[in-house]
């Protein structure tokens, strides 16, 4: 049995969906590419995509996996078809006819490029020209990483400032302080939009004893107080105040 790739109306349907395809009555299935095209003849080009995706639809609910058979199938119809009106006559009666369903055809294969992602239509020279611009293009933008990751790499430390083993408590609750300090003109000394430049800093540049301090570990000790993984500093582990230095008059 031949298979079916498009939806035919129902017979005797006097209101079919305005995408499917052949006559109410009398169907003679074996000729559905011609029904198919009546029916495209007819629509405008922006409605070529609806029209391709419903009847691709309604055939992939037997065939789940037939997308690119369906894409070939049509694609080797509206290849045919052109091939067929290219060869009459263009002095010959009704040309202008032939004319206006080579049109639609054309544009309905400029829309099938756009949907053949298994370059059925693309050439070899094509796919290497493509690819020689993708190269290119990758080629730039790993350059453009290299340059970024030269510039980052020139603030790069040779090693992490060890904090000595079991006071990380301590030097937070010192940076704690540093990020609070007014100046004798009612300024703040240092100023961030949020927390990250800290506990980032802290977990780029430090480690505790020997081990690396973990982000969130960092991020807990710089967040808001009302967060409930804020970690708050005991007074046993303050070990420094950081004071003004006080003029004397």
């Amino acid at each position: 049995m031949r298979e079916r790739f498009f939806k035919f109306r129902g017979r005797f349907d006097f209101s079919p969906h305005p995408y499917e395809i052949g006559q109410p009555v009398f169907q003679n299935k074996k000729l559905e590419d011609n029904a198919f095209f009546r029916n495209l003849y007819g629509l405008a080009s922006d409605e070529y995509k609806a029209f391709y995706d419903f009847h691709l639809s309604h055939y992939l609910v037997k065939n789940p996996d037939g997308k690119e058979k369906f894409f070939r199938k049509v694609n080797k119809t509206v290849n045919r078809r052109i091939g067929f009106y290219s060869t009459k006559n263009p002095f010959g009666w009704g040309y202008a006819a032939i004319l206006d369903k080579l049109t639609k055809l054309d544009v309905f294969r400029e829309f099938l490029d756009t949907v053949d992602v298994w370059n059925v239509n693309t050439s070899i020279e094509k796919i290497f020209s493509q690819k020689d611009a993708e190269i290119v293009l990758l080629t730039g933008k790993l350059r453009d990483l290299q340059f970024r990751l030269d510039d980052i790499m020139k603030y790069e430390a040779s090693e992490k400032i060890a904090i000595h083993s079991g006071d990380l408590p301590v030097f937070m609750d010192l940076l704690r302080q540093v990020q609070g300090l007014v100046l004798p003109n009612g300024k703040r000394l240092l100023t961030t939009q949020g927390f990250s430049p800290w506990y980032k800093m802290i977990a780029k540049n430090f480690v505790h004893g020997d081990k690396p301090i973990p982000l969130a570990t960092a991020q807990n000790y710089f967040s808001s107080p009302g967060s409930s993984k804020y970690i708050f500093i005991s007074k046993k582990d303050r070990a420094f105040d950081i004071v003004p230095v006080r003029s004397e008059g």
